[in-house]
């Protein structure tokens, strides 16, 4: 069964710098493919068959240059299968569809290479249905029949487990950080045949990678911070802006500490406080704390909590304080890290100018 990797149905909408559908170009494309379309479900088969047929595989054609982005898929009118899918996701997000990016281990050639990478197609879902299904728009040549079913999923490959290849049914949101990191840094297709993927980001889920936080991790820590406390159950109503201006202050703090947590070669969660003098050493103002939405539940937060414990003993800290809002689920959430409630101290406030 196909299944998204999120809840949250809106990633699988977003325009980004690979998923560029506000172009001209494939804007154009989208009226006029929606223009042919009945509904769309027809619209979804139109765009799938243009990207199939009508944009070359790079190996098929003899292309040498490497297309990574939407646009630059259609502008060049060839991409191998990655490049493809992120085409594919551009016409049907233009349109509202939401669709996402799956990925499958597959043999690159029995004879002559036979190693295992990663071969990229496409997650979208059938609102008339209320289903995901995949799509491969690889494209089709001698051995390779890939088609558009609504029932019976026909892509270009079958699995051989025998042989190592794995299936994988799950719809990202995003291309996967480790196939656009080849795309990018190998300058032709004969350069980027001895490079393909063979992990993904997105399975790299135990190897979390941290490191402190410095000025170059603000833009990326805003974003994922107003993204977090936007939503529930905080609701906020940060701007990247303000969201960038409290990460700075703190930041700039005299003896601040943070740790941001990458998983899968993306971070997905921050801890931000200052080391504040006491009679008995210094303590530790923990400020901020936030996992990515999608990942919250999977013991990310427990993980960098105990990395930063770890870190502050080495700095000579013995005590960690906070302020969090009562009965919520971030009080819940520091319980289990070992915080208790000072029955000595009391938390004070007063709105003024109202």
């Amino acid at each position: 069964m196909v299944v998204p990797y999120t809840s949250n149905k809106e990633k699988y909408l977003e325009s980004t710098d690979i998923i560029d559908f506000n172009s001209k170009e494939i804007s154009d494309l989208a009226e006029l493919l929606f223009a042919e379309s009945e509904n769309s479900l027809d619209y979804i088969k139109n765009a799938y068959e243009y990207v199939r047929d009508r944009i070359s595989h790079s190996a098929d054609a003899g292309e040498d240059a490497v297309t990574c982005s939407a646009s630059e898929v259609l502008a060049a009118g060839h991409g191998i299968c990655f490049a493809k899918s992120h085409l594919l996701a551009a016409l049907l997000r233009r349109k509202g569809i939401f669709c996402g990016f799956c990925y499958q281990k597959l043999i690159l050639d029995d004879e002559t290479a036979p190693v295992l990478i990663y071969h990229g197609l496409n997650g979208v879902y059938l609102a008339e249905y209320d289903k995901w299904i995949r799509l491969d728009a690889r494209g089709n040549k001698e051995g390779v029949n890939a088609q558009f079913s609504v029932e019976t999923e026909q892509l270009a490959f079958p699995i051989r487990p025998e042989k190592g290849e794995e299936d994988d049914f799950v719809v990202y949101p995003e291309p996967d950080a480790f196939v656009i990191k080849e795309l990018k840094r190998n300058q032709s297709r004969a350069e980027l045949w001895e490079n393909l993927p063979m992990e993904l980001a997105y399975h790299v889920f135990d190897e979390l990678r941290y490191e402190e936080i410095a000025e170059s991790h603000l833009d990326q820590l805003a974003q994922l911070y107003m993204e977090t406390f936007n939503a529930a159950p905080w609701s906020d109503e940060w701007t990247f802006e303000t969201a960038r201006k409290r990460l700075q202050q703190l930041l700039h703090s005299e003896d601040s500490f943070g740790l941001c947590v990458y998983q899968g070669g993306q971070i997905c969660g921050a801890v931000l406080g200052v080391l504040e003098q006491y009679f008995d050493g210094p303590m530790y103002n923990l400020h901020e704390y936030w996992v990515k939405n999608e990942m919250r539940g999977k013991g990310i937060g427990s993980k960098l909590f105990a990395e930063m414990e770890k870190r502050l003993l080495e700095r000579g800290v013995k005590n960690i304080i906070l302020i969090t809002a009562k009965g919520d689920a971030t009080e819940h959430f520091y319980h289990k890290q070992g915080m208790g409630t000072d029955p000595d101290m009391v938390f004070m406030t007063k709105r003024i100018g109202d």
